[in-house]
């Protein structure tokens, strides 16, 4: 993964450097937190590449649940009980997964539309003739989420009218001792354990990622060792620290009134994860209060593009309209290489556009990234830019750990507690009441 904005910064590198410097301590600490191990500290999720018995724990599981039959996996889940799962799924599945890949495939429950649900039954009413063919993955990290229970007892409903008991069909992943917790162990569900200092957002490397994502056909342990790796890289106090830096990008831009952080994808199959993003960042440094008590209402909107499709909706926007917005490219180093699909030398409708006759897709797609950063530059847009090296298990892993990372420097930088979320409940409690 290469991390590059020396060619498009605005900032004086010595304030970048000085930024930097007021982090060595954070630094150090979350070094700590992996040397110690452990869920103990807030940075918890740190350790999750390196819990063996975590994943020994998924991969069993996985095995006794992935019947030579399965064909659907239902993950009835919501933010950051979805949300990574997701992003890797469809990152390495492509966003047509669903049509084109071999079973078993996996559908996200993540709403209470009953348009989605009255979907999700058709599907087991018209291509499932057995439970043996069904797997519901519940997950919620409190164990009380509406949308994800009520969601759950819809599909358990459907499933067992069709097919009998089926308790067997059934893995909840939650906090320990939550009442979901004792709930499926009264049941007899299966169940998977969210550590407690982990939160949602935070936990695309714990159970709550990993069990979903073998069961699919992913290679997890590519995606911790990717993990592992990127934390390593990550610890270094150093100017070749991504996420550090990356942080105090971000930082420097906020407080010169760039308050929109925009991630634009030049990959469609990236869409998810700058979803999953979208909420790492929301919910991370988005704060009414800071460590001390103060008021802040501190915030950076986060927003994903992806092109070259944005281009055509929102380019005006970027380069003509309010300059309030870091960007940070994200593409993949396909370092010349064909995509195996090229436009014809023979055009069918003549040559409406000049140049693209014979050409590789790639080629087109690595001009117009080129032709954006130029644009950038010239209209003096700040960004910028991630290289990945493909988009497998070990680059995406690399890029999500990357990112939470960025999130933990970039909370120190702004005071604020990038663990918490205090004012999610406000809507959770006004609903539980409006519900009775």
């Amino acid at each position: 993964m290469k991390f590059n904005y020396k060619n498009s910064s605005l900032l004086e590198e010595s304030e970048i450097l000085k930024t930097k410097d007021s982090l060595e301590l954070y630094t150090k600490h979350l070094a700590k937190v992996v040397e110690e191990g452990g869920y103990s500290f807030m940075e918890a999720s740190l350790n999750l590449p390196d819990d063996v018995r975590m994943l020994e724990e998924v991969k069993k599981l996985s095995s006794e649940k992935k019947t030579d039959n399965l064909k659907y996996i239902f993950v009835v889940g919501i933010g950051g009980s979805n949300l990574g799962t997701e992003a890797i799924y469809e990152a390495i599945f492509g966003r047509l997964s669903l049509a084109k890949k071999e079973y078993p495939k996996m559908i996200f429950l993540d709403t209470s539309n009953p348009k989605l649900l009255f979907d999700a039954m058709d599907i087991v009413k018209e291509d499932v003739s057995s439970k043996d063919e069904v797997l519901i993955n519940v997950i919620s990290k409190s164990g009380t989420t509406t949308e994800t229970i009520a969601n759950f007892e819809v599909l358990y409903a459907f499933c067992k009218e069709k097919f009998g008991e089926l308790k067997d069909r059934v893995v909840v992943t939650t906090d320990k001792d939550s009442k979901l917790w004792k709930a499926s162990l009264e049941r007899e569900y299966s169940v998977l354990e969210i550590p407690k200092n982990v939160g949602g957002r935070y936990s695309v490397f714990s159970a709550v990622g990993l069990f979903p994502l073998d069961i699919a056909g992913v290679n997890v342990s590519e995606l911790v060792v990717g993990a592992k790796n990127m934390i390593d890289i990550c610890l270094e106090f150093s100017d070749e620290n991504p996420a550090l830096i990356s942080a105090v990008l971000i930082f420097l831009h906020y407080k010169s009134g760039k308050n929109v952080n925009n991630n634009f994808f030049f990959h469609s199959e990236l869409e998810s994860v700058g979803k999953w993003y979208r909420q790492l960042m929301g919910e991370s440094v988005g704060k009414e209060k800071d460590k001390d008590g103060n008021v802040i209402n501190a915030g950076i909107t986060p927003t994903t593009a992806i092109g070259s499709t944005d281009l055509h909706s929102m380019a005006q926007l970027y380069l003509g309209g309010p300059k309030d917005k870091f960007t940070t490219f994200v593409s993949v180093d396909f370092d010349g290489s064909d995509s195996g699909i090229r436009v014809p030398e023979e055009l069918e409708a003549g040559e409406l556009v000049s140049g693209i006759y014979g050409k590789d897709l790639n080629q087109i797609m690595n001009a117009i990234q080129k032709g954006v950063k130029t644009a950038y530059k010239k209209n003096e847009r700040p960004y910028a830019e991630l290289i990945l090296k493909d988009l497998k298990e070990d680059s995406i892993a690399r890029f999500l750990q990357f990112k939470m990372m960025e999130m933990m420097f970039l909370a120190q930088l702004m005071n604020v507690n990038a663990f918490d979320q205090p004012n999610v409940e406000d809507y959770k409690k006004e609903t539980r009441e409006l519900l009775g």
